[in-house]
């Protein structure tokens, strides 16, 4: 690793540890005033359940109905517990702490008077009884105690209500330093590394005798100031040379001082000063739009089924409410070789910008949309826009990889789109809680703007017409004519897919809730596919970069994901799902940079479209795995049960990782026999 780079992953890293120890207080000292505030406020409800009971039974007792005398106890309570969500018991008890009537479940503690008899006193008590916070609220007849009459809180909606409360703390402390660490990246590369990269470079060529080339003066910190100094050694030298050749011209020793005149051009180049050696854009000129615009894409995830429910006021149900959605992954599905076309022809910076239009117009009309099908179409309108706009990314982070670094700048592809989607979508949630759907939408409008703004100033221009260029047909039959690419597509990537959108987001949450988890939990659950995908991602593109055993990579991933999913016939279903999950994300964060890094090579053969269309070609393929996904897994599950669903899927992964294996080996047989 480079001294540049290693600058910036050891800032990314110690902002990374103290904002994560600042942010870790913090949230920890709110979750104690949080604990802090809701006792209490457990107690304040036992005690006003209570007084509601108390008040009827004290009335009769003020009327002279003695305490021995009331009658319907077990109703009147029974029916009172009925009316109380939260209230897990109610119990009246006479003076000594012995039972005379009671509903629900009772704790095991009121076995002994001890522990059934309050301490002393005319108010209510309140104290933990087992699993319930106990309010014992006390009864008079003629200005003696009579009895108790106890309400028990369940302690388990307290312990629910702080689990929840830290995992959201751990939420938005993952947001929060997944966002940092973007942001610094980008920062450090535009500001660090690609002027530390300029010095290098300009180093080189002068110790390589290179006098022609000049660095940006409005290069700022000390790499702006090294660079001025270069600026100024080349012009001394070419100003010199200059003189010397004007010496040597007024010497009269015209044929031996072009001699020498030569012997020097031919260890050094002059001339030229004014040519000037720009920054690179770098993979984070790229990066950071991306996942800026995935960002602002998922802040509409966890509420669009709600929104399009309330446009659609009941009509078309179920799929009503999924139109939207349908709308926006078909719009991906088939303009996605039409964004590579575009991206190809325009270049990736301006493709970039063009797409942004559509999904900034979409984004309005849904805030706009009145009725379901102006939000089902506006969201297509989104989708079009997120089909170029991610096509553009994906490419121009391929064309600014540097040599032997290919599947980590493409890796560095999938893990902006996994960060800014799960940055995305917990904050979505905020805000439409905070603001409203229809606001929400704006401000991923506005969002839209700044990253226009932000990729206009920051990718480098060009790119247009530097590949081959062919139709969108054209280079479809040109690129599933490559074997190659055919068998990438049919036995790594609509697989992988295939398991993403059938077991990860259509099986798994259906299975979860058969344990009896809350929905907050299986969500938690399911988010174990983006955690460990986005450490695996990094893992993928090194060993694939270092190796060069891509596929190799991709056949071990498929094999790991089709064993994670049959751990169902060898573990307890509470411990094998979440491991699935965990398995799926590792397993895809290892494949997802090796498959994106074999593109640029396969667009090197004769005849193959551009590395724009085949990755186009490839994501399209990958969506239509992610369409057939859930009702293929759907089916599984009505033929056979959420076990036989997994089993199957699962050799479907092994299956196709071995397919691929038995193809990459036989390719290279068939090379070691050319050879």
């Amino acid at each position: 690793m480079s001294p540049d780079r290693r600058l910036v992953g050891s800032v990314v890293a110690v902002a990374v540890v103290l904002l994560t120890l600042a942010v870790g207080f913090v949230s920890a000292t709110a979750l104690r005033s949080f604990e802090a505030e809701l006792r209490p406020e457990l107690e304040r409800e036992a005690t006003i359940v209570g007084s509601i009971g108390a008040r009827t039974l004290q009335r009769a007792l003020d009327l002279g109905v003695p305490f021995d005398g009331l009658t319907g106890l077990d109703e009147y309570l029974g029916s009172l517990l009925a009316t109380r969500e939260g209230v897990a018991y109610l119990m009246l008890t006479d003076a000594a702490g012995r039972a005379v009537a009671a509903a629900g479940e009772v704790p095991a503690e009121f076995a002994g008077l001890s522990a059934g008899t309050p301490p002393p006193g005319r108010g209510a008590v309140m104290r933990a009884l087992g699993a319930s916070y106990d309010a014992a609220l006390p009864l008079h007849e003629a200005g003696a105690l009579a009895g108790w009459l106890h309400v028990g809180i369940a302690r388990a909606r307290l312990d629910t209500a702080l689990d929840d409360m830290r995992w959201d703390v751990l939420i938005v402390l993952l947001v929060v330093l997944l966002a940092t660490a973007e942001g610094l990246r980008f920062i450090l590369s535009r500001l660090v590394e690609q002027p530390i990269g300029m010095v290098r470079r300009l180093q080189q060529r002068l110790a390589a005798g290179d006098w022609t080339a000049r660095a940006p003066g409005d290069l700022g910190a000390e790499a702006g100031s090294v660079a001025r100094h270069f600026n100024v050694l080349v012009r001394r030298m070419n100003d010199r040379w200059d003189r010397l050749c004007w010496l040597a011209a007024e010497s009269g020793a015209g044929r031996r001082a072009a001699a020498v005149q030569d012997a020097v051009r031919d260890r050094l180049r002059f001339g030229a000063t004014s040519v000037q050696d720009a920054l690179a854009g770098g993979g984070a000129s790229a990066r950071l739009p991306l996942f800026l615009f995935v960002f602002a894409e998922q802040l509409s995830t966890s509420f669009n089924p709600i929104f399009a429910m309330e446009l659609a006021e009941g009509r078309g149900g179920v799929l009503g409410a999924a139109l939207p959605l349908v709308a926006f992954v078909a719009a991906v599905a088939l303009l996605t070789p039409w964004g590579g076309e575009m991206v190809a022809r325009h270049g990736p910076r301006r493709a970039l910008l063009l797409g942004l239009v559509p999904a900034a117009a979409g984004h309005v009309g849904a805030a706009l949309a009145q009725d379901l099908v102006t939000l089902s179409l506006a969201r297509a309108v989104c989708g079009a826009g997120y089909a170029i706009v991610t096509i553009a990314c994906q490419v121009q982070l391929a064309r600014e990889a540097p040599s032997g670094r290919v599947a980590r700048s493409l890796g560095g592809f999938t893990a902006a789109v996994m960060t800014g989607a799960v940055c995305g979508t917990a904050i979505g949630a905020v805000l439409a809680d905070r603001l409203g759907f229809r606001l929400t939408f704006a401000l991923s409008a506005l969002l839209l703007l700044g990253i226009a703004l932000l990729a206009w100033r920051c990718m480098p221009a060009g790119g247009a017409g530097e590949e081959k260029r062919m139709g969108v047909w054209q280079g479809a039959r040109a690129a599933f004519a490559d074997p190659h690419f055919v068998l990438l597509v049919v036995l790594a990537a609509i697989p992988a897919k295939v398991l993403l959108g059938g077991f990860v987001f259509f099986l798994a949450p259906l299975e979860l809730r058969e344990l009896g988890l809350s929905q907050a939990a299986i969500g938690r659950n399911v988010m174990l596919y983006g955690l460990c995908m986005l450490p695996a991602i990094v893992v993928g593109a090194w060993i694939a970069d270092r190796t060069g055993r891509g596929g190799s990579l991709i056949v071990v991933a498929g094999l790991l994901n089709g064993a994670g999913l049959m751990l169902p016939f060898w573990l307890p279903a509470d411990v094998a799902l979440p491991v699935a999950i965990v398995a799926t994300g590792v397993a895809q964060g290892l494949a997802a940079a090796p498959m994106l890094a074999l593109i640029p090579s396969l667009a090197l053969r004769p005849g193959a479209p551009t590395s724009a269309a085949m990755m186009s070609f490839l994501r399209l393929a990958e969506r239509l795995g992610s369409v057939v996904g859930p009702p293929a897994a759907a089916a599984l599950l009505a033929a056979g049960g959420g076990v036989q669903a997994m089993l199957v899927l699962g050799l479907v992964s092994a299956a196709t990782a071995l397919g691929y294996a038995l193809a990459l080996g036989l390719g290279r047989m068939r090379r070691e026999a050319v050879a």
